[in-house]
């Protein structure tokens, strides 16, 4: 069953936690808005044998503090990742040829913990964990190498795939997944909004009674080997793949004729010693199906204090005044504005 991703759904409801801690100033403790920059990467079935990319990762997001040393964060993020079997330095990863990328928009709500108090200390370290609802959906590009397999290898008409088209592999099921009689042989479906947990660890300075500057890495393990659209060991022979073609234009169905042309040409991509696209064959194995994939950011990550009641001079001095807390403003707990 394919599963359409709307922002209209995801977004928003991202945007409504947040609003509804915002909402809640009056009877926050600590109420910070963190703003992160850096990049992501992933681990998977095509980044065997060499480091992938490194893409974009950036991220918005609250945080409530429930005790000196735990508070909540809600996180919206947007992470970018990819890889590419012909930068690898293995030649038979190399030659399969295989490449995606995908954008991730994530929703987190996460648990934070101080590992030293931080009204004791500058420099504090902390982990956090917590589940994420995240969208992916992969794709790649077509390369001149598709192009001549499709018209000299499965002799499908000139202009079935264009160099540089861009395609979503999860459309086109690239493991056999709009082909019925396939179950036992071939890729399983997969939904393109999924759970996630992640966890992590960062260190945080306190710049300024409301500023501080960190770094945090974050792990997301997943619940599914299809971030990449690669994870059977099997390639669809080209018997299988011309059958439903067939079928398709049978049925004056074009569309979908045209979605299994480019799961055909996309799924098999191997090339030979010489870089020349090789016949469609069972041939070696296309994935790993014993292991899901995995994603990492790596963030430097800025927080601002909105709004405090708390008593902790580390969060602004809000004691009363008295000999030995000089700088006390008179009145306990009174709420201290930083913007």
């Amino acid at each position: 069953m394919r599963i359409k991703f709307d922002l209209s759904i995801i977004i928003p409801s991202g945007l409504s936690i947040l609003f509804m801690m915002a909402c809640n100033l009056s009877i926050a403790q600590d109420f910070k808005i963190t703003t992160s920059l850096g990049g992501s990467n992933y681990q998977g079935d095509l980044s065997n044998g060499y480091i992938s990319g490194i893409g974009p990762a950036g991220s918005v997001g609250l945080t409530y503090d429930l005790y000196d040393n735990f508070r909540l964060r809600a996180n919206l993020s947007f992470l970018q990742v990819g890889a590419d079997d012909s930068k690898s330095p293995k030649a038979a990863i190399k030659n399969r040829n295989l490449e995606f990328k995908t954008d991730i928009i994530e929703l987190s709500l996460l648990g934070e913990i101080d590992l030293l108090k931080s009204e004791d200390y500058t420099l504090v370290p902390y982990l956090f964990a917590g589940p994420s609802l995240y969208h992916f959906n992969p794709y790649t590009t077509v390369k001149q190498s598709d192009v001549i397999h499709a018209t000299n290898q499965l002799n499908l008409p000139a202009g079935t795939v264009k160099v540089g088209q861009k395609v979503y592999l999860h459309d086109i099921g690239t493991e056999g997944q709009l082909i019925k009689g396939l179950e036992s042989s071939g890729g399983k479906n997969y939904n393109l909004t999924q759970l996630n947990i992640q966890l992590g660890a960062g260190v945080r300075y306190k710049i300024s009674e409301g500023i501080s500057v960190g770094y945090e890495f974050s792990f997301r393990k997943l619940f599914t080997d299809y971030l990449d659209d690669v994870s059977s060991r099997n390639y669809i022979s080209k018997d299988s793949w011309d059958k439903e073609i067939a079928s398709a234009i049978a049925a004056n169905n074009p569309s979908r004729a045209k979605l299994l042309k480019e799961g055909e040409i996309l799924s098999f991509r191997l090339l030979d010693s010489k870089g020349n696209p090789k016949p469609l064959v069972q041939g070696p194995p296309r994935g790993n199906p014993t292991a899901n994939d995995a994603y990492f950011s790596s963030q430097v990550r800025l927080s601002f204090t909105l709004f405090s009641k708390s008593d902790k001079a580390s969060l602004g001095n809000n004691k009363m005044f008295s000999p030995s807390n000089p700088t006390g403003r008179g009145q306990l707990n009174c709420p201290k504005v930083f913007f």
